[in-house]
């Protein structure tokens, strides 16, 4: 139940392009902008999805159609980050995005069997997961591809914040894979410190940032909250 969206990188990826898993220092521009949009995860995790994970009172076919609406974007998600991946010249940067483009395409291959779904053309998705890829993929194709990466915060660490937040599970909790497989950070750790390398270097404008930002962790609240 771990969230697959989420980018998955090696340690030998991690120890060539020295990477740090570790806590992002406390004035980087991942906490910035994570600070700026607390309350919006604060709102996800009082759903009423977050909380039936917690007591393990979910309905299973509420957490399957959550999944199944989640598959129309992940469908669709692959595509844009190969075309960001593209556009990166940044090795490290090209790297982030070619690997979650990558693991969506991993991901989007158990739908057949997991949830028999071929693709995203069958799929009637809720108004926030439409809106959500749609979002995605105009910052993916009109932006500089940092902002790709920056889009992709949210995702990566919402999920490990909340599955913090609800650890440890109870016993018998039908959805203790859920928090258990999401409760590590250190992916986001891993983009928020080349985040803040990068601004070392390059220029990204912080406004923009902020407002990409808070409007992927709105979508992600959104999808909690009509799942």
């Amino acid at each position: 139940m771990k969230n697959n969206r989420q980018l998955q990188l090696t340690t030998e990826e991690i120890e060539n392009h020295q990477l740090s898993r570790e806590k992002p220092p406390g004035d980087a521009l991942f906490w910035q902008l994570w600070e700026a949009a607390e309350s919006i995860a604060q709102k996800a995790l009082r759903t009423d999805f977050i909380q039936g994970i917690q007591t393990g009172t979910l309905h299973p076919v509420t957490y399957g159609s959550f999944n199944v609406s989640d598959a129309y974007y992940c469908f669709r998600g692959a595509a844009d980050y190969q075309q960001a991946a593209n556009r990166a010249t940044h090795p490290v940067l090209k790297l982030f995005l070619k690997k979650k483009y990558q693991s969506y395409q991993q991901y989007n291959a158990t739908f057949p069997d997991t949830w028999h779904l071929k693709n995203a053309d069958g799929i009637a998705p809720s108004e926030a997961c439409l809106q959500y890829a749609a979002f995605e993929s105009a910052v993916a194709r009109e932006e500089a591809a940092i902002y790709t990466v920056v889009a992709m915060l949210p995702c990566e660490y919402l999920w490990a914040w909340l599955a913090a937040q609800l650890a440890p599970p109870q016993n018998g909790n039908l959805y203790a894979d859920w928090i258990t497989g999401n409760n590590d950070p250190g992916g986001a750790y891993a983009m928020g410190n080349f985040l803040e390398a990068y601004c070392q270097q390059f220029p990204v404008d912080v406004t923009k940032a902020q407002e990409i930002y808070r409007q992927a962790m709105t979508f992600e609240y959104q999808n909690f909250a009509t799942a």
